[in-house]
């Protein structure tokens, strides 16, 4: 058609020229060749030519107008644009019917055009009311959409965004899906929704943004030169779920797309430097969550190419000045440091006072400055910092994003520079700009509870010990919203580690405010988070069920949907944050039900303190500012004051623990002087922890008959430790002389515990793996499993039959099981720790997914099987809890790697107990009784065995 158009077109028919130049226009935009577009505009000026005085003319203009604008995209000449508006508004009074809604669209479309390239406020205005009198049809919608979003990119009126996207909906909506245009307004729709979730934070928003965005990616041709820009706007779209939500795979995907997008588009384009800049803030994001240094040195050299004329005066050095600070914070060179300081100082001094840029830059040189102070100890810097930083929060607008960060940023100044004067002016407005920060809901949850917990610092610094308990209530009721389901498990881990400590020092300035009760919610609001959004999801729905049967279902199901998982990306990851959304929305409505305000609430005070029906809770809450054991019994909460007991001191006996543990596994000389740092840090926990405890309690000798219980809750790297073997050995008081120790890593997980139901019959699977792929052999595993199983009605698992299908589908129809194998932890990844099986490791990860009913016991005579992870200790992401999270009310493990001939004289002798009707703890208790007996001067033998549960 295109040639024969051309044929016609030589022989000098006007018609043909025309249809020539809109066909070349078609093909530009599915294929993105500018020769198209520049020939199509030279028959368009031919053709005019040729009609002087005739009606056809102003049509032909109108063509030529609506191609000037792609010419201006294409090439960024401003004349382009001049020239179509002059064209309309010749055009437009002799124009009508079809022909003059044309030409008025395209009148709108250019005046948004000159509003976007000159951040001219007028011509947003003239073409909102220019479109705003157009016929409501899809075409005229779209362009009136575009207007209202422009207008509110320069005036930050939420108000005209969600006008905006109402009206863009209503284009979408109106436009068939095989339109070539459906696509374009798709994009154009989530873009601006896109923004609407970056101004209010709102999730659900930014989601539907996201399923748009890539559905238009998905609709537009992969030739056409609207597809890279569709994929600037997913990932857009993805790095603002990434940011806000830390999940690294939509930083990833973002980063990618826009790489794809730089490699595709000349480094003449017009649009070349935007999307460069797009890549640079992508990159930034993504590094500063994974510290890639590679991924953030190549995008410092494509900025450093970049021409800085696309997205505004100051923008290339500005991003390069982020890049630039952040491998100054991952590797500590001075060079970026300087490089940092002085991009954001080029942009402060060009960039006008009042300009978005120029705000921005400030925030960032002043959080450059902080770093040169946290460096160096330079008062200039942090007095630089300080300054910069109270700038930019005055040239920022109440209640959004840029305010609230540059205020958190601010306020930890403000801190430091207290911290130098003791001026208490100067703490209070810390607080004000770290409360500011934590109240701002748009604002990303991280930084809302850093904020929060920054801000309590504050109140607890100036002795408000009530004040301080409610910021830092304020932080700990945020946690669920910094680790949504949605997030791939190694994301959650992550962003738990950056808040370590925060229950424990909310617990303590609650006790330091005479509010124990309190400090015992905020330590179960505040631990074993993870843990109890699965327990969460294995809630009694039959009470909703009976009064709203229908929305049971559907929160059961979104349940079963989003059980732990590994990274999703692309659709399956759009779905699951939705799903995680939606749930949200479901709890919500089941709530708002009469009579269910707490239903799958955590549990109030009096639940937890009747947990403690059969022995008493004690947890053991360290904290810089105090710590206490909290003795939980039915009559309420004891303060048990440990003024010997600090972070620091607990850090050192843990250090000292491991090196003992690591040197006792080592035949040689170093035995004998492990053996002994082993039984001081064990004398250590005894005279400044549990002594003081059992002293309280009245347990201060050898119980005559009954062994009483205590349950054992530890806080932070003091999980790390065996407080049940704490004592002065080999001849001195212990617990294990006073009492029978259990562990649950939160009060509400023991509550689950105790109302798990099992059923009446006892069978046990034997799961033994001698030969591991990777592993040394375990000789004895046999001789242990054949043991065991001689006790009881039992299935074995043995060798190549215990693989991890057949390990799952023994659990799911055996009461009880027993695992000889290897296990291993993992420092960096906590979930990841594994039992290994014939055909591969059993991951925590995978045994927290289960949902088991009817089960009893779990042992894992294995080692590490209850060693937390350094950087989230209380979460207790290991196996025991893993199986307690699976459905076991009582699980047997290891603290840490155990003697092979130990661990079966362990096991052997635990189920001999219970198969001559001891309950697990007593069975356990009498077990490790009689091994100390046996190795009573080589206590890393026989203090790895622990009981948790019920």
């Amino acid at each position: 058609m295109i040639e024969r158009n051309r044929r016609r077109a030589a022989q000098g028919s006007v018609n043909a020229m025309y249809d020539l130049a809109m066909g070349l226009y078609d093909r530009y935009r599915l294929l993105g060749d500018p020769a198209d577009l520049l020939d199509g505009i030279a028959q368009l000026r031919t053709a005019i030519g040729y009609v002087p005085d005739h009606p056809v003319r102003h049509v032909l203009q109108v063509g030529l107008c609506s191609l000037l604008q792609d010419h201006f995209l294409s090439f960024g000449d401003v004349s382009a644009l001049h020239e179509s508006l002059a064209g309309c508004d010749a055009s437009l009074p002799l124009l009508d019917g079809e022909n003059r809604l044309v030409a008025a669209m395209v009148r709108g479309e250019t005046l948004i055009l000159l509003a976007e390239h000159g951040r001219d406020p007028a011509y947003a205005a003239e073409a909102v009311e220019w479109a705003s009198r157009l016929p409501r049809v899809p075409a005229a919608r779209y362009v009136l959409g575009k207007a209202l979003y422009i207008q509110y990119e320069l005036t930050r009126d939420h108000a005209v965004l969600v006008t905006a996207a109402r009206v863009l909906e209503e284009s979408v909506r109106a436009t068939p899906v095989d339109d070539l245009d459906h696509a374009l307004r798709l994009n154009q729709l989530g873009d601006v929704l896109q923004r609407s979730a970056e101004h209010t934070g709102d999730e659900s928003v930014r989601e539907r943004a996201v399923r748009y965005l890539r559905e238009a990616v998905a609709r537009t041709p992969s030739t056409s030169p609207a597809r890279l820009s569709h994929k600037v706007d997913l990932a857009a779209a993805l790095r603002d779920r990434g940011r806000r939500t830390g999940d690294v795979a939509a930083l990833r995907e973002g980063v990618a797309l826009l790489r794809e997008v730089l490699e595709a588009t000349r480094p003449d384009d017009h649009a070349w430097d935007n999307r460069c800049e797009n890549y640079l803030i992508a990159v930034q994001d993504l590094v500063e969550q994974t510290g890639e240094i590679d991924v953030l040195d190549r995008a410092v050299e494509t900025g450093r190419s970049a021409r800085g004329v696309g997205g505004g005066p100051g923008m290339i050095p500005l991003l390069l000045g982020l890049l630039h600070h952040e491998r100054f914070l991952h590797t500590g060179l001075e060079g970026d440091l300087g490089q940092a300081i002085a991009a954001y100082t080029e942009v402060v001094e060009t960039v006008p006072y009042g300009e978005r840029t120029h705000a921005v830059a400030l925030g960032n040189l002043g959080r450059v400055w902080f770093s040169a102070y946290d460096a160096n100890g330079s008062p200039e810097a942090l007095r630089r910092s300080v300054t910069a930083l109270g700038s930019a929060a005055r040239a920022s607008a109440p209640g959004t994003t840029e305010r609230a960060e540059t205020q958190f940023n601010h306020g930890g100044a403000l801190y430091a520079q207290y911290e130098l004067t003791r001026d208490p002016g100067v703490l209070a407005a810390a607080g004000r700009a770290l409360r500011e920060a934590a109240e701002t809901e748009a604002l990303q949850p991280l930084t809302r509870a850093k904020a929060a917990r920054r801000w309590a610092r504050t109140e607890a610094e100036a002795g408000r010990w009530d004040r301080a308990r409610d910021a830092y209530a304020v932080a700990v009721g945020l946690l669920p919203f910094v680790v949504p389901r949605r997030l791939a498990r190694v994301d959650q881990q992550r962003l738990l580690a950056e808040l370590d400590g925060l229950a424990a020092d909310a617990a303590a300035c609650a006790v330091q405010a005479n509010d124990p009760e309190t400090a015992v919610r905020l330590l179960e609001l505040g631990r074993g988070v993870l843990g109890g959004q699965v327990l969460q999801s294995r809630g009694d729905l039959s009470r909703l069920h009976a009064v709203a049967p229908e929305l049971a279902e559907r929160l059961g199901a979104a349940f079963d949907r989003l059980s732990p998982a590994g990274h999703l990306v692309g659709a399956a990851a759009d779905e699951r944050h939705d799903l995680d959304i939606r749930l949200r929305h479901l709890l919500d409505e089941a709530r708002a039900l009469p009579g269910f305000a707490d239903f799958l609430a955590p549990p109030d005070l009096d639940e937890l303190l009747e947990t403690a029906a059969d022995g008493p809770v004690v947890l053991i809450n360290v904290s810089g500012y105090r710590s206490d054991a909290l003795v939980i019994r039915p009559s309420g909460v004891t303060v048990v004051e440990l003024p010997g007991v600090t972070p620091d001191s607990v850090a050192d006996r843990a250090a000292a623990f491991g090196t003992a543990l690591a040197a006792s596994a080592r035949p040689g000389a170093g035995e004998t002087g492990a053996q002994t740092t082993a039984a001081e840090v064990l004398g250590w926990l005894w005279d400044f922890v549990t002594e003081p405890v059992l002293r309280r309690l009245g347990y201060t000798s050898r119980p005559a008959d009954a062994w009483p219980r205590v349950w054992w809750s530890p806080v932070g790297r003091l999980a790390l430790l065996p407080i049940h073997a704490a004592g002065r050995f080999p001849d001195g008081a212990s617990v294990l002389d006073r009492v029978m120790s259990s562990y649950t890593p939160t009060v509400r997980a023991l509550r689950h515990a105790r109302a798990r139901h099992t059923r009446a019959d006892d069978d046990l699977v034997v799961v033994a793996v001698e030969d591991a792929r990777g592993a040394r052999p375990l000789r004895g595993v046999g001789r242990e499993a054949s043991r065991i199983a001689a006790l009881t009605r039992a299935t074995r698992l043995d060798g190549a039959q215990a693989t991890a299908d057949a390990v799952r589908a023994a659990l799911t129809s055996h009461t009880s099981a027993h695992f000889a194998c290897h296990a291993a932890s993992d420092p960096d990844d906590p979930s990841a720790g594994h039992l290994l099986l014939h055909d591969g490791p059993l991951s925590v990860l995978d045994v927290s997914a289960l949902d088991l009913t009817g089960v009893r016991l779990a042992v894992l005579s294995a080692c590490e099987t209850s060693l937390g992870a350094h950087r989230v200790p209380d979460e207790s992401l290991h196996l025991v809890s893993a199986f307690q999270l699976a459905g076991y009310p009582q699980v047997v493990g290891t603290l840490w790697q155990v003697n092979d001939l130990v661990a079966r004289t362990v096991a052997v002798d635990l189920h001999e107990g219970v198969s001559a009707g001891e309950d697990v703890a007593t069975a356990l208790h009498h077990a490790v009784h009689r091994c100390r007996e046996r190795f009573d001067k080589t206590p890393t033998l026989w203090a790895a065995y622990l009981h948790s549960g019920r």
